[in-house]
């Protein structure tokens, strides 16, 4: 019975990472984390220009889902600062490069998502990869 949920659960997972390029980006990072672990070697994403997507390893990309019309999804830096206000718009510096470790843990950074015209920020937490909830500090 625990395989059928288990094969469940991964299924809803996937369904979930094709659709939505939040929940994309972040089982993206847990990945990410794994294979840090796995491997026992340090893991660097790059964020490509434009949001284009990421490069990981050896010349792999993976590009967020595009079904979410109005949808943008990127890293953003830990602290804030480095922002402009653009169009109305706060924009904040992209986070060129994040890098997992054998441990576990990864570089302090942030999520930003914007849907059409509102903006959500999700610190990551460096020790899991996971989002934070709303208000916790990034150390």
């Amino acid at each position: 019975m625990g395989s059928v949920l288990v094969g469940g659960a991964a299924s809803l997972l996937n369904n979930a990472r094709e659709q939505d390029p939040e929940s994309a980006l972040l089982a993206f990072l847990q990945e990410r984390r794994g294979e840090a672990v796995e491997t026992n070697q340090i893991i660097e994403v790059v964020q490509l220009p434009e949001d284009k997507g990421y490069l990981w390893g050896a010349e792999e990309i993976f590009s967020l889902p595009t079904s979410s019309v109005g949808t943008r999804v990127r890293l953003i830096r830990a602290e804030a600062g480095g922002a402009s206000l653009i169009g109305g718009q706060l924009e904040e510096t992209p986070l060129e490069k994040l890098r997992f470790y054998p441990d576990g843990s990864c570089d302090p950074a942030r999520i930003e998502i914007r849907r059409d015209d509102a903006r959500r920020v999700l610190a990551i937490d460096p020790w899991t990869a996971a989002p934070l909830p709303a208000g916790e500090p990034v150390s």
